[in-house]
């Protein structure tokens, strides 16, 4: 059974105006059926990996990019059924052949040949099918991707998978104030201070430019610290394994195609 997803108008003007812009309205018609086309423009838009080329701060990327996800969620789960009247219509029966003449019973003196027993292929491993391109993949980019990115292309996961996988990955990272405070580069309150700063400038410095910026740590400490951030987080391939998209060997296999496809161009 469906479970009913209830959510306020609010929300769904909300979450609406995330993907569709300001003029959204939730009686609007038209808005179910570009739903996925929005979301993922809106997914590329706000990619944190994108935070170079738009000159943008990839932690604002970021916080968008969790909020298009998040606005898909509520308006995917209020679109209800297909229209009926684009339901997919029954395949017509294939066209009957001549009809194939009746076998004649073996007489005396007849030999009745048995037809021909097909020897069987040999199955491919069930790894290597779940690593091979299924029926969504797509044109593979001509440049060096990440893995999220190969494995979205090469059919192995879904879009929604990819978008979330990039957004619980960022999750994983702990506060680079924290990292700061373990190691003695900072105070508690040397943070909270830095934390000040940084809302006064309208939180589009990240904390640790921000630290660098007033004194509070040195380029190098900085250096090592998002370093040892990027360290700590954890892999994003464990979220596809442990939501069982793919499986620790398919994604071994999946790692290695892409290690080729990246071999073609320059780092």
């Amino acid at each position: 059974m469906a479970r009913t997803v209830e959510v306020s108008l609010e929300e769904v003007v909300a979450a609406g105006r995330v993907l569709f812009g300001p003029g959204f309205a939730a009686d609007q018609a038209g808005w179910r059926d570009a739903l996925k086309a929005a979301y993922r423009r809106r997914a590329l838009e706000t990619h944190p990996d994108r935070a170079r080329a738009t000159g943008r701060p990839e932690h604002e990327l970021a916080r968008e990019f969790r909020a298009v996800s998040e606005a898909y969620r509520v308006l995917s789960a209020l679109r209800g059924p297909a229209d009926p009247g684009r339901a997919r219509r029954p395949r017509p029966a294939p066209a009957a052949g001549p009809a194939r003449p009746a076998r004649r019973a073996p007489g005396a003196g007849a030999r009745s040949e048995a037809p021909p027993t097909p020897r069987p292929r040999p199955a491919p491993s069930t790894e290597a099918r779940r690593a091979a391109p299924t029926a969504g993949a797509t044109a593979m980019p001509q440049r060096r991707l990440r893995l999220a990115e190969f494995l979205f292309h090469a059919g192995a996961i879904p879009w929604t998978a990819f978008v979330e996988a990039v957004a619980w990955q960022r999750a994983q990272r702990p506060p680079l104030g924290r990292l700061a405070v373990d190691w003695g580069f900072l105070r508690r309150e040397d943070v909270a201070r830095i934390l000040e700063l940084r809302r006064a400038g309208g939180r589009a410095v990240p904390f640790g430019e921000v630290a660098v910026r007033h004194g509070y740590l040195t380029s190098f400490q900085l250096l090592a610290l998002l370093g040892r951030q990027l360290r700590q987080q954890r892999r994003i391939g464990e979220y596809f394994v442990e939501r069982g998209l793919v499986t620790p060997a398919a994604l071994d296999e999946l790692r290695r195609r892409m290690a080729l496809h990246n071999a073609r161009f320059a780092p």
